[in-house]
């Protein structure tokens, strides 16, 4: 039977000697360890290890190179091993455990011929590697104040990485992390799952995000929660080997030591190390190699790449073209003028019509979700955002058709209809203010967002209910058939409110998702806000309206004044102000009382007025 054997620092002999080799129930030979003359032992030697992590790396080298099984102890200066290797901290009960466990064998991960322990970073890795997230609360928003102020200096860098399979990718990061296996680690809960120790298999992570904001994100998220999900521009590979290259010297942390080079070669040598294992060290015997495995959707790709390599990241990512062909393929079919387009134009303009006449709020909804004409709003903006000329042109176009349709057969409608009465339906749309304006820049950014991301498309519906873009068309119509510029006039403003803000804010959302840089978008958004502050200007007049009516309802309505309440309160016109009340009183009001009511709310309003009043008499 070989010998057991302990390799340590010579400059720790008497700590060896008095502390740790009384430890032992066997006999072991201490050994110092001399990289300069390494040790030489027959195969199948167990040798116990008390070095640190620059000792153990050229120790478990020259273990595969020799046979010997190997027994790590903790370390003080081997963080790295003891992560790696699950080790404890406990001395004492590490010795114990490890006289009586059983070998096994484990892959050795190795950069360039080297040893890795724990990992590998090119670049940058930020929180994400083996005991990013393990440390207290306090390191880890002293860390996260750190990465925060380095995140903006941050150069992606471009690289080709080749898998075992020859896979070939040529794309940008930030970083990359290699490791044999997450076991111990926070990663594993998240974002390395399926990591072995015995499975042949080394996992690399690949990070990319797009901006500096989508880093910021992540980096506050992580900073209060000890597990961290896998984030959006984290690319995973899980290969028997991967090398890295560029044509550039790029920096690399082994185990924390910083070296440069061109071209790593990473290889996980499978079940080469005969290994004693800690008691927290997690083996499986049924484990097997897999089939490579690549998550890689999100990597930047086509022109992204040269856009982003070597420059510093920006606040909002820039997307490829490459990276939406089918969103602005469904936004130029939207913006097409098609037979389909029309129908439904006039059909929820029709029904649109009935339902203001038949002052009916569900007909109406029904005719806000049929309206077509949010799709081209929104292709609108997409055109308006990138300077498309061509998709600009087909949505002016489409709207174009789309309005005219829709006052033409509002019109119509009004013809036939043998009625010229003002709904409640149809007198809520004479009035915008600046609330409606709010109402359509949220719905555009929703409209926006729900046609950029597809997880968020079922919302559509509620984007056009809550903008209500054919309903003020439709009084348009109707107050023209009626030759009523008032009623004509109102419902075209808020039309006009709900266009503009939408047109913008869709903009806005688009290029805060990225589909164009702002130098390209300048142009248009400046278009879109100068269209808004046009229309915000009677918005302003009529809010301020809309708030003194408020404002004197809010003063008259449920006062008393002697024997008179005031039950209900409706302002009827600001210049001149007429008022009409809702009076409850306990007997009939004459003339002189009536009077004497109108004087003490001028005196109260501070305003002459003219008065309205329908007197419910309680007994």
């Amino acid at each position: 039977m070989a010998d057991s054997f302990l390799l340590f620092d010579p400059l720790e002999h008497d700590l060896v000697s008095n502390k740790i080799l009384p430890l032992f129930t066997q006999v072991v030979l201490p050994k110092g360890w001399d990289p300069q003359q390494p040790p030489i032992f027959e195969a199948d030697s167990l040798v116990y290890c008390y070095l640190s992590d620059a000792q153990l790396s050229l120790a478990i080298a020259l273990a595969l190179e020799q046979g010997w099984t190997l027994a790590i102890l903790p370390h003080p200066l081997a963080s790295h091993a003891k992560r790696g290797f699950a080790l404890s901290s406990d001395l004492e009960k590490s010795i114990n455990h490890l006289q009586t466990a059983p070998s096994i064998n484990v892959d050795v991960l190795r950069c360039n011929g080297l040893v890795v322990l724990n990992h590998l970073v090119v670049g940058h890795s930020f929180n994400l590697r083996p005991g990013g997230h393990n440390a207290p609360w306090r390191q880890r928003v002293l860390q996260t104040w750190r990465n925060l102020l380095k995140v903006s200096k941050i150069m992606p860098q471009r690289l080709r990485l080749t898998t075992a399979s020859e896979t070939i990718l040529d794309t940008t990061v930030v970083g990359v992390v290699i490791l044999e296996h997450a076991h111990g680690s926070m990663l594993s809960k998240q974002i390395l799952q399926d990591t072995h120790a015995n499975d042949g298999m080394l996992q690399s992570m690949l990070i990319a995000p797009r901006s500096i904001m989508e880093m910021l994100r992540f980096l506050l998220l992580a900073m209060f929660g000890r597990v961290v999900k896998k984030p959006s521009f984290l690319s995973l590979i899980k290969s028997k080997s991967i090398e890295i290259e560029a044509n550039h010297q790029f920096d690399y942390w082994l185990d924390g030591v910083k070296a440069s080079s061109q071209r790593l070669h990473v290889e996980c040598c499978h079940r080469q190390l005969r290994l004693l294992p800690s008691a927290d060290f997690v083996y499986l015997d049924n484990v097997t190699a897999v089939k490579e495995n690549r998550k890689i959707g999100k990597l930047p790709r086509g022109e992204a790449i040269a856009a982003m390599a070597a420059h510093p990241l920006p606040l909002i990512a820039h997307a490829a073209t490459e990276e939406f062909k089918e969103l602005y393929q469904l936004l130029r079919d939207n913006a097409t003028t098609s037979s389909a387009f029309l129908m439904l134009m006039i059909l929820s303009t029709l029904l649109a019509s009935i339902g203001l006449f038949a002052n009916s709020a569900p007909v109406i909804i029904g005719a806000m979700i049929l309206a077509p004409m949010m799709a081209p709003i929104i292709s609108l903006s997409m055109a308006l955002t990138r300077q498309d000329s061509s998709l600009m042109t087909k949505s002016i176009a489409s709207l174009t058709t789309g309005l005219f349709v829709a006052l033409g057969f509002a019109a119509l409608a009004s013809f036939i209809m043998p009625m010229e009465v003002v709904t409640s339906e149809i007198a809520a749309r004479l009035s915008p203010n600046l609330l409606d304006l709010a109402v359509a820049i949220i719905s555009g950014i929703a409209g926006a967002y729900a046609h950029a991301r597809v997880d968020a498309a079922k919302s559509l519906a509620g984007v056009a209910i809550a903008v209500a873009l054919v309903p003020p068309l439709a009084v348009t119509g109707i107050g023209l058939g009626w030759f009523d510029l008032n009623v004509a006039g109102g419902a075209f403003l808020l039309f006009l409110t709900n266009f503009a803000g939408i047109v913008f804010s869709a903009a806005l959302t688009f290029l805060a998702l990225g589909f164009a840089p702002f130098t390209r978008a300048k142009k248009g958004l400046a278009i879109a806000l100068l269209a808004v502050t046009v229309v915000s200007i009677p918005l302003a007049f009529s809010f301020m309206r809309w708030s003194e009516e408020a404002h004197i309802v809010q003063r008259l309505q449920g006062q008393s004044f002697e024997f008179l309440l005031v039950r209900s309160v409706r302002v009827q016109s600001v210049e001149p102000l007429v008022l009409s009340l809702q009076l409850v009183s306990s007997h009939a009001v004459n003339d002189a009382q009536l009077d004497q009511l109108k004087d003490q709310i001028i005196q109260q309003l501070g305003k002459p007025l003219q008065l309205e009043a329908t007197v419910i008499v309680r007994r």
